[in-house]
């Protein structure tokens, strides 16, 4: 591989995916979500993850703004793993990268209180995403039964570990299906990053 192809490779990853939440988030073309240049340079209390979220606030000045009211804090991923195959047969392997990906993820959105995802390729063609299952389960109550298929994954403490640091279920799911589940117009009712609970309690009433 040319030097800073690994790199370049992880750009062209995150750029195509922001397009996706951005066709998802943006539907009329007022914002943009794009691949933060900088990586770890940003306040994560403001933008955690890879990418970075904007709303325009002038169409003549095309004035860009950090739009809080995205949900989310997604954390791209290209790393080639073959041990992605041990989260579909049911098999635990602490050689998995996954699960320091999802760590990872929440640990960039504590500041923010966000919510984490974590988007990768399985097996170079399609795009899946990893989340905790409580988050899954909350959206389910906004939005219905999901509409395609999900799988499951029973994180195990290790012996010398107390706590998990995330949930004892992680879900994954296509991405195009959980963007094409989502009610993108609820997040978008404030400004301000509230949690998914405070969002569910609106939609119910």
């Amino acid at each position: 591989m040319r030097p800073g192809g690994s790199k370049a490779k992880g750009s062209d990853y995150e750029r195509a995916i922001a397009k996706l939440f951005t066709a998802a988030y943006y539907p009329e073309g007022d914002g943009e979500v794009r691949r933060i240049p900088l990586s770890g340079g940003w306040d994560k209390r403001l933008v955690p993850g890879d990418l970075v979220p904007l709303k325009c606030v002038d169409k003549q000045t095309e004035e860009m703004v950090i739009d809080r009211s995205f949900p989310f804090s997604v954390e791209c991923k290209t790393y080639a793993d073959a041990n992605v195959k041990h989260f579909f047969s049911g098999l635990y392997s602490k050689e998995t990268v996954i699960f320091e990906w999802l760590e990872q993820a929440i640990d960039d959105c504590r500041p923010s209180k966000k919510m984490p995802l974590v988007v990768f390729k399985l097996f170079g063609t399609k795009n899946i995403l990893l989340l905790e299952s409580d988050i899954f389960y909350q959206m389910g109550n906004m939005f219905g039964n999901f509409p395609g298929k999900k799988w499951y994954k029973l994180i195990r403490n290790k012996p010398d570990e107390v706590d998990c640091t995330f949930s004892e279920r992680i879900i994954f799911c296509l991405l195009e299906d959980f963007l094409e589940w989502i009610d993108w117009s609820v997040f978008k009712l404030s400004n301000k990053v509230r949690s998914i609970r405070s969002v569910t309690s609106e939609v119910k009433e």
